[in-house]
């Protein structure tokens, strides 16, 4: 999804149907697309965060549950990974932010629940032994796979993916993620802004704000 001066509220209610799905109707996953000319790091930091709390405003609306930072960081990544849901609570939401590189990269996402769905009698099985690390053969994941190209040196991306794992009280549904680095650059940089929030209570006690602070006006870049 390409943004032309888009309403942050605006992208965040498109985001939310597709993101916080409560059947396999919806892909579990948005891609946003952002002119590089029109932002600097900072601002897109800041989109980041506005997304994040237009996002949270809708949690509570549907789920009374709203978002809190898990972790906020910022990291030049040039490993692949592997199938896999990022350490969080069991109902979670992964924004990753990627700022303008020319390292050509792909970010997949498999459909776990589809895949349960399709591939076993009764999904539950699959769902009992769920692993947060997907070890079996990628292969009987291909028909349930989604690929979006990253390597673009005049644009900032935002995918903003459902991180929750299979539990019987969880409202969304998840999906995997991963990495794939076509080809590394180590004399470059490819640095991607990462948020993973936590449904909790609306009335939790968060520490949110400051971690905000901290996260627009850093400067270190974790490997």
């Amino acid at each position: 999804m390409k943004i032309e001066g888009e309403p942050i509220k605006q992208i965040a209610n498109k985001s939310f149907k597709e993101v916080f799905r409560t059947s396999t109707q919806a892909h579990g996953f948005v891609n946003l697309v952002f002119k590089k000319k029109n932002i600097t790091p900072y601002q897109f930091r800041s989109i980041m965060i506005n997304l994040k709390k237009e996002l949270s405003k809708l949690s509570v609306s549907k789920f009374n549950k709203k978002l809190s930072y898990h972790w906020l960081v910022r990291f030049d990544q040039q490993v692949s990974t592997p199938f896999h849901v990022d350490n969080a609570s069991e109902q979670s939401i992964l924004i990753l932010g990627y700022e303008p590189s020319n390292i050509k990269s792909e970010l997949h996402i498999a459909d776990y629940y589809s895949y349960a769905n399709e591939a076993f009698e009764t999904p539950e099985d699959y769902f009992n032994n769920f692993s947060p690390v997907f070890k079996d053969n990628e292969g009987v994941l291909l028909p349930f796979i989604s690929k979006i190209k990253l390597a673009n040196n005049d644009n900032y991306s935002i995918i903003i993916i459902n991180n929750s794992s299979p539990k019987l009280d969880i409202e969304t549904l998840g999906v995997f993620h991963k990495a794939l680095i076509i080809k590394e650059d180590l004399s470059t940089s490819r640095i991607v802004n990462s948020m993973v929030l936590n449904l909790v209570s609306k009335d939790k006690i968060t520490e949110d704000q400051q971690k905000e602070n901290n996260f627009l006006n850093t400067n270190l870049i974790s490997k």
